[in-house]
């Protein structure tokens, strides 16, 4: 289980620098000579010139920021096995972006209409040629019996309760809990996994999943809001106890997924319910 975690944690950070090193960068660059140019404009007083200039900044600014989304929301698609197309961030940054610099090749320099019109669609098209169309088709599967939206829905409420219980955990100072935790995720990680390769089971694994998750972040929620001279050995043996039978009804669920046990998976919830009471 270690070296399975290690093994995620390179991908994980492998990704992180891919996405690095795919962001716009030389667009970002570009920003600097524009800003020098408005704050000449001010220093000189040449007022209306400077409102013009501030103006398209901002206007380039906000066109590179679009592409920014653009492109971390098409990595989010390359990497998610099931999505719906993302908002087309790129192309509407491209479009903006070009006609950013045509208003700047036109009122700023003073170059034609043509010259302008020709900078324009050499900006938007090279954007597009250098980061790629946006992705438009959905990432949804196919006569699995699954509702689009109650599929995407499932998903996204258990990624987000599990991304705050990775944040909740890195308040905890407890090695042996941290490990459990760890392990508790990586095996709700499994769980999603599973699902998203065959969804059929979503309907009965979302009850699974919502009961389970919920119960340990609220229970991480609460042992952090403790005050550390109130806890104990026996608060810390309990939450240790939860952690690992979390660990064991997951591999169970990951088990029934694959013999479709419904029977198995309510005693679990039921089981689960009564722990967290106490």
């Amino acid at each position: 289980m270690q070296g399975m975690l290690m093994s995620k944690a390179v991908r994980l950070n492998g990704k992180k620098i891919k996405r690095f090193a795919r962001r716009p960068w030389l667009l970002y660059l570009f920003l600097l000579p524009l800003f020098f140019s408005v704050a000449a404009s001010l220093f000189e007083a040449e007022y209306g010139r400077f409102l013009v200039k501030l103006g398209l900044f901002a206007l380039f600014a906000g066109s590179v920021t679009l592409i920014d989304r653009g492109l971390s929301e098409g990595h989010r698609y390359e990497e998610a096995v099931i999505c719906k197309a993302p908002f087309p961030y790129k192309s509407v940054g491209a479009l903006t972006l070009g006609i950013t610099v045509f208003l700047l090749a036109f009122l700023v320099d003073g170059a034609g209409v043509f010259r302008s019109l020709f900078l324009a669609v050499l900006t938007s098209a090279g954007v597009l040629l250098n980061y790629g169309l946006d992705p438009r088709r959905d990432k949804l599967p196919r006569n699995s019996g699954v509702e689009p939206e109650l599929l995407l829905k499932s998903l996204n409420e258990a990624e987000a309760t599990l991304a705050e219980i990775v944040e909740a955990k890195e308040e905890i100072r407890d090695p042996s809990l941290e490990q459990a935790l760890d392990h508790a995720v990586a095996n709700a990680r499994e769980i999603l996994d599973t699902l998203k390769a065959d969804p059929r089971d979503i309907r009965v694994a979302r009850k699974f999943l919502v009961v389970y998750l919920e119960g340990i972040r609220t229970v991480i929620r609460q042992y952090n809001d403790l005050d550390s001279t109130l806890i104990d050995e026996s608060i810390r043996t309990r939450l240790l106890s939860l952690l690992e039978d979390a660990k064991l009804r997951f591999e169970k669920e990951l088990e029934r997924l694959r013999s479709n046990d419904l029977f198995d998976l309510d005693v679990q919830i039921d089981a689960l319910k009564e722990q967290l009471k106490h």
